[in-house]
C-alpha cells in the first residue's frame, strides 16, 4: 500500500473484503494479509486523508494498490496530545497548524511574534520594545482573574513552561499547532487550561541537507509620542535656562543659554528653536541572525547565533543555541533524543536602579529612560551630551538641567548585565509489540540558570555639582542568581486498532509524574568602597538581600478513548486526575473529565459531496478542568524580617507574618468548557470557511479580599469569584483567489469575537483590584468585563459635561474613581493576502485588535508636568473655555449652565495641577491597526542551481515586521498594546507608562542557502 505521489508506505489503511466483516490493516511498511472469505469479490481500502479505492479480486495472492490523497477533504494535520499527529479532519476542537514558512516569514527572533495575526483566537502583546522581545500570550482570553493565563508549550511532547518559547530557534520549528481550547487538558492535565502550543522541532530528513542562512534586520522607532514643539524651557512663560519644564516662552530662533555658568566662565548657547532631539537619541537597532543545520536520516543539528543590538544606546543581547535531535528505530523499539542549549548575553539600562535613586531622593523620574526624555526641552542638543565623561556640560556636574539627569548619563550609569542559560531536553522510548498497540516513555527536563548583576556606577558631585544641590549617587552592585527546574517522567500507552469495517478504536492510558524546583537569591552592596568595583565585599555597611526556594510535585492518571464510524462519525471521551502537593493533604486530589465529538457530513450523506461542495464537518466538545497553580507555601503565613520591622536588630531577630492570611483548604479554581464549530470546503478545497462558538465558566476563583484589621491581617487569599469569558472564532482560506499562468493570489483571514463578564467576587463584595495605579487600574467588577480600566476623572454634571470652579475655571477631580472600557479587545482580525509567480512570492500580513481601551496615566502626567505633551500646547498656551463644561448656577444650585466663557486662570497650573491628577484624560482607545508582516522573496530555479553543482537551494528575501502602526487621533502616546506593569501585575492589560520604550518597525533581508 503506498502514496501514488510519493511512493512511500502507508500504515494504518482499512482494508476490508467487501460482503463480509473480515477486516484487517496495513502494517508500518504498507503491507497486509488474511484470510478472504469466498463471498467476497473486492478490497476496499479507506485511510482519511486519501480517496477510497475498491480493487476487484482475481486469482493472484497479492494487490497491491497506490492511494491518491484526497483533495477535496482538508488535508492539515493537527499535532495534538503527547505529539500524536492527526488529521484535522477527525479532531472535534478547533484548532491551527502552522509550518516553518509561515512562522518564519520576517525572521522574528522570538518565535512566538511569528504566530501574531495568524491564529485566530491567539491574542500576543508586546510589552516594550527591548532586546528581549517579551510578550504575553493568550489562547481565547483568560481563565484566572488573578493566576497564570498562560498557554502550555508542548515541545517535542513535553509540557514546559510558555516563557522558553524565547529560548528556541524558529529556524528548529517544523510545526506549531496550536490547540485553543481547554480540550487537550484531559491529557496535558492543568497546565493546559488555557490552550496549548504544540512545537515539533525538525527531526531530519531522508538525504543529508546542509542549510546556511544569514538575515539582517534593522530597527527604527514607529510611533513616538506627540510632543509639542512651540515652547521652550521655563515656567510660567518665562525663560529659565537650567529648567526641565517647558513651560518658557514661545520658540523664537534667538540665541539663549542653557545651563549654568561652568566654574572656569563657560556659557553653553543655543538657537531657541524646537529640534527633533529627543527621538534622535535612540539609535537605529541592528538584528544579525546566523544559522547552519545538518540533517540526515534520524539526525538533526542546528547551531545559531542571534545578536541583537537595540534602540537604546548601550542595550544589547546575544542569543546563541545548538540543538541536537535523534531518533533510530531498532525493530520494535524506538528511541529519540532532543537537546537545546540556549546561553542569553546581555547589557541593558537598568531602569529599576535608576528609579530607586530618584524614590529615594523623594522626587520624580523613576519612570524609565522616556521620562528623563520628557525631562528636555525640545531645543535642548541632547545628542551633544554623549560624551559626559569628557564634556564638561554633559557631566552629571556640568549638566544644564537642575532636576533631571543626561539620559546618556543614567543609561550608562544604571545597567544589568547578565547571562541566561536554558536546557530543554528529552528522552523519548518505544515500544510497539503489534500494529495496533504501542508503549511509550518520555523524560523530561527544564532548566534554567540566571545570573544577574544590577549595578550603579556611582557619581560624587564635586564642589559646583554641590553648589547645585547635587546628591552623591552611591555605587551599588547587587548579584541575582536564579535556578529552574522541572524534571518529568511520563509512561503512556496507545491502542489504535480497527474492530470490524466500519469502527475503529483509539484509546491511551497514562501516568505523568513531575517536580518543580526553584531558588532565587539577591545580595546587594549599598555603598562600594572602590569605584566601578562591582564585588559585594567592596563596601561598608550590611548586605542586603532575600533568598526564596521552593519545591512542588505533581502526581497524575489520564485516559482516553476515541471510537470511530467509516472514518465520518468520531466521539472521545478523555479524563485526568491529579494529585498535587500545592493543595493541603486530603484536599489536593481532583478529577476532571471531557467529551466531544465530530460528524463529517460530506463523507456521511451519500452524493453530498461536489464539485461545489467538497467538505463539511460539525463539531462540539466539553470538559472541566482544574487548576490548583498557586505559587508553592500558598496555604499559611510566611514569616520573613522586612527591613520596615527593622529586625534583626544586631543578634536579635525579628519576624512578621506579612499581612495576608491564607486559607488552608483552598480548592483549584474549574474551567467549565463548551464549545461547537463547523469545517467546511467549496470548490474542491478552493474555499474553506471554519467557525467556532466557546463558551467557558471559570469557578472558584482564588483572589484577595480586604479583611478588618482586627484580625491582624489586611488581606485573606480565598476561593471566591467567577466569571464567564465566550466569544466566536473564523477562518477563511482563498487558496487561489485567482490562478493565473505559473502562479496566483491566495488570500487568508481570521477573526475573534471575544467577551468577558464577571458574575461573583465574594459575598459583600462586587469587585476586585488587579493591578495598576491606584488612579488608573484594571479592576473586575460584577457585571462587567475582565478587566476594566478604574480611573480618576473630573466632576461631572447628569449630562457627562465637566463642572468647573465659576471663577478659576478649574474642573474638580470627582472622590470617586468611575469605570472606563475593558483591557482585552474584543475584536482580532488578521488579513494575509499573497502572491506567488514562479519563483517570487509576496506576502503582507495585517491585524486589527479593537473594542477595547488602554490606560497612559504615568506617561501623560508625566508629559504634562514638564509641559512637552502636545495637549499642554493648546490654544498657544492662552486662556481657554474647557470644552464640554459647564458651572453651577448660582440661582438655581444643583442645576447647570454650559459654559461658554469662563476660562481657565492659569494653564501652567492647569496642566500641572487638576489636568494630571484626572486619569482620565490620558485613557484612550486602544484600537490599532497594524502591518505585522511584509515579505518579497525569491526562490531560485532548480535548472539554474544545477549548474553549480553543489547548491541545492537558494533563496533571498526582503523583510519588514510592524511597518505600520495606525491609531485614532486621541491616542498620542504609545503603542496599546504595551504593558509596562507586566512584571508587577501579570494580569494587567492597557497600562503603559515611560518604562516602555517606543515600539519599532523592523526591515532587511535573508539569504538562505541549501547543500
Amino acid at each position: 500500500m503506498t502514496d501514488v505521489s510519493t511512493g512511500e508506505p502507508i500504515a494504518g489503511v482499512s482494508v476490508l473484503a467487501d460482503g463480509s466483516a473480515a477486516v484487517t490493516a496495513t502494517d508500518d511498511n504498507g503491507q497486509y494479509s488474511f484470510v478472504i472469505p469466498q463471498n467476497s469479490q473486492s478490497l476496499t481500502f479507506r485511510y482519511l486523508g486519501y480517496v477510497s479505492q475498491t480493487t476487484p479480486l482475481n486469482a493472484s495472492n497479492v494487490v497491491d494498490v497506490t492511494l491518491s490523497p484526497n483533495t477535496s477533504e482538508l488535508e492539515e494535520v493537527v499535532v495534538t496530545a503527547l505529539g500524536i499527529a492527526r488529521p484535522k479532519n477527525e479532531l472535534s476542537y478547533a484548532a491551527t497548524s502552522i509550518n516553518n514558512e509561515t512562522l518564519t516569514q520576517v525572521n522574528a527572533v522570538n518565535a512566538i511574534n511569528g504566530l501574531q495575526g495568524k491564529v485566530s483566537g491567539l491574542n500576543v502583546t508586546t510589552i516594550s520594545s527591548g532586546v528581549f522581545e517579551d510578550v504575553n500570550i493568550n489562547l481565547r482570553g483568560i481563565r484566572s482573574l488573578t493566576g497564570n493565563n498562560d498557554p502550555l508549550l508542548v515541545l517535542d511532547g513535553v509540557p514546559t513552561p510558555i516563557s522558553y518559547f524565547s529560548s528556541l530557534n524558529p529556524n528548529d520549528i517544523e510545526n506549531v499547532s496550536v490547540l485553543k481550547g481547554s480540550s487537550s487538558a484531559g491529557i496535558y492535565g492543568p497546565d493546559a487550561r488555557n490552550g496549548v502550543i504544540v512545537v515539533t522541532t525538525k527531526r531530519g530528513s531522508d538525504t543529508p541537507v546542509i542549510t546556511v542562512s544569514h538575515a539582517t534586520q534593522f530597527q527604527n522607532i514607529s510611533f513616538f509620542p506627540k510632543l509639542q514643539k512651540e515652547f521652550g524651557s521655563g515656567g510660567y512663560g518665562s525663560y529659565i535656562p537650567y529648567e526641565n519644564w517647558s513651560w518658557g516662552p514661545a520658540y523664537d530662533g534667538s540665541t539663549k543659554e542653557i545651563g549654568h555658568e561652568l566654574p572656569d566662565g563657560s556659557v553653553q548657547t543655543v538657537v531657541y528653536s524646537a529640534t527633533d532631539e529627543r527621538q534622535d537619541f535612540f539609535d537605529t537597532g541592528v538584528t544579525m541572525q546566523n544559522d547552519v543545520s545538518l540533517s540526515s536520516k534520524g539526525f538533526f543539528l542546528s547551531l545559531q547565533d542571534a545578536n541583537i543590538k537595540g534602540i537604546v544606546p548601550g542595550d544589547k543581547n546575544r542569543r546563541t543555541s545548538v540543538r541536537l535531535n535523534a531518533t533510530r528505530e531498532y525493530g520494535k523499539f524506538d528511541a529519540g533524543m532532543n537537546v537545546n542549549y540556549s546561553q542569553m548575553n546581555y547589557k541593558v539600562f537598568h531602569d529599576e536602579g535608576m528609579g530607586d535613586y530618584f524614590t529615594a531622593q523623594n522626587v520624580g523620574g523613576n519612570d524609565g529612560i522616556m521620562a528623563q526624555i520628557f525631562n528636555t526641552p525640545a531645543h535642548i542638543p541632547l545628542s551633544k551630551y554623549k560624551n559626559f565623561e569628557t564634556d564638561p556640560f554633559a557631566d552629571y556636574n556640568g549638566y544644564y538641567n537642575d532636576y533631571g539627569l543626561n539620559p546618556y548619563f543614567a543609561i550608562d550609569n544604571w545597567r544589568r548585565e547578565g547571562k541566561r542559560q536554558d536546557v530543554l531536553a528529552n528522552l523519548r522510548l518505544g515500544y510497539k509489540p503489534t500494529d495496533w498497540l504501542s508503549f511509550t516513555y518520555m523524560a523530561g527536563l527544564t532548566s534554567q540558570t540566571r545570573i544577574d548583576r544590577n549595578y550603579s556606577k556611582g557619581e560624587v558631585p564635586n564642589e559646583y555639582g554641590l553648589g547645585r544641590s547635587f546628591t552623591l549617587i552611591p555605587g551599588t552592585v547587587e548579584e541575582q542568581p536564579y535556578a529552574y527546574t522541572r524534571l518529568s517522567s511520563e509512561l503512556f500507552g496507545q491502542l489504535d486498532k480497527q474492530l470490524d469495517g466500519d469502527f475503529r478504536l483509539k484509546a491511551i492510558l497514562g501516568t505523568y509524574v513531575r517536580q518543580t524546583e526553584f531558588r532565587n537569591t539577591e545580595v546587594g552592596a549599598g555603598n562600594l568602597v572602590v569605584p566601578e568595583l562591582y564585588n559585594i565585599g567592596n563596601r561598608t555597611g550590611s548586605l542586603s538581600g532575600a533568598s526564596t526556594y521552593s519545591q512542588s510535585r505533581l502526581f497524575s492518571v489520564y485516559g482516553s478513548a476515541a471510537l470511530s464510524y467509516k472514518g465520518w462519525a468520531n466521539v472521545e471521551f478523555t479524563g485526568r486526575n491529579d494529585q498535587t502537593s500545592l493543595l493541603a493533604m486530603g484536599n489536593n486530589s481532583y478529577f476532571y473529565p471531557g467529551v466531544s465529538g465530530s460528524v463529517l457530513l460530506s463523507d456521511a450523506i451519500p452524493g453530498f459531496k461536489s464539485n461545489a461542495f467538497s467538505y463539511l464537518k460539525l463539531r462540539g466538545a466539553w470538559n472541566k478542568t482544574g487548576n490548583a497553580e498557586i505559587s508553592p507555601y500558598s496555604l499559611a503565613a510566611i514569616y520573613t524580617q522586612p527591613a520596615y520591622t527593622g529586625f534583626p536588630f544586631g543578634s536579635l531577630p525579628g519576624f512578621t507574618a506579612g499581612n495576608t492570611t491564607y486559607d488552608a483548604n483552598l480548592n483549584p479554581e474549574f474551567v467549565n468548557s463548551t464549545e461547537a464549530g463547523i469545517e467546511s470546503g467549496f470548490l474542491n478545497g478552493r474555499i474553506t470557511l471554519e467557525a467556532t462558538y466557546f463558551y467557558q465558566k471559570n469557578t472558584d476563583q482564588i483572589i484577595s479580599v480586604r479583611t478588618s484589621d482586627a484580625t491582624g491581617y489586611n488581606f485573606a487569599n480565598l476561593n471566591a469569584a467567577s466569571f464567564i469569558n465566550k466569544g466566536i472564532e473564523m477562518d477563511l482560506g482563498l487558496s487561489p483567489l485567482i490562478k493565473f499562468q505559473d502562479g496566483g493570489v491566495h488570500f487568508r483571514a481570521n477573526a475573534t469575537y471575544n467577551n468577558s463578564e464577571v458574575i461573583g467576587v465574594y459575598p459583600g463584595l462586587d469587585e476586585v483590584s488587579i493591578g495598576g495605579y491606584v488612579a488608573s487600574g484594571n479592576v473586575a467588577v460584577i457585571g462587567k468585563p475582565a478587566f476594566v480600566i478604574r480611573a480618576t476623572d473630573y466632576l461631572r454634571d447628569d449630562e457627562g459635561r465637566i463642572i468647573v470652579d465659576r471663577v478659576s475655571g478649574y474642573p474638580s477631580v470627582d472622590p470617586n474613581s468611575k469605570d472606563f472600557g475593558r483591557t482585552l479587545p474584543l475584536w482580532i482580525v488578521g488579513l494575509n493576502p499573497s502572491v506567488q509567480w514562479k519563483g517570487f512570492n509576496l506576502s503582507a500580513l495585517f491585524e486589527y485588535k479593537g473594542g477595547h481601551y488602554a490606560s497612559f496615566f504615568a506617561m501623560g502626567s508625566d508629559m504634562s508636568w514638564t509641559g512637552v505633551g502636545e495637549a499642554t500646547a493648546l490654544n498657544h498656551r492662552e486662556r481657554f473655555v474647557l470644552p464640554n463644561s459647564s458651572y453651577e448656577d448660582p440661582a438655581n444650585p444643583g442645576t447647570y449652565l454650559p459654559n461658554t466663557d469662563i476660562t481657565v486662570a492659569n494653564v501652567n497650573d492647569f496642566f500641572t495641577g487638576v489636568y494630571r491628577d484626572a486619569a482620565s484624560n490620558f485613557i484612550t482607545s486602544a484600537a490599532a491597526w497594524r502591518m505585522r508582516e511584509l515579505s518579497l522573496s525569491y526562490d531560485f530555479p532548480e535548472h539554474i542551481l544545477a549548474r553549480l553543482g553543489v547548491v541545492k537551494g537558494l533563496s533571498v528575501a526582503l523583510t519588514g515586521r510592524n511597518l505600520f502602526i495606525w491609531v485614532p487621533k486621541e491616542n498620542k502616546f504609545s503603542d496599546p498594546d504595551f504593558n509596562s506593569v507586566n512584571e508587577d501585575y501579570p494580569n494587567t492589560f492597557g497600562i503603559v507608562n515611560s518604562v516602555s520604550y517606543p515600539p519599532v518597525r523592523n526591515f532587511g533581508f535573508n539569504v538562505n542557502l541549501r547543500f
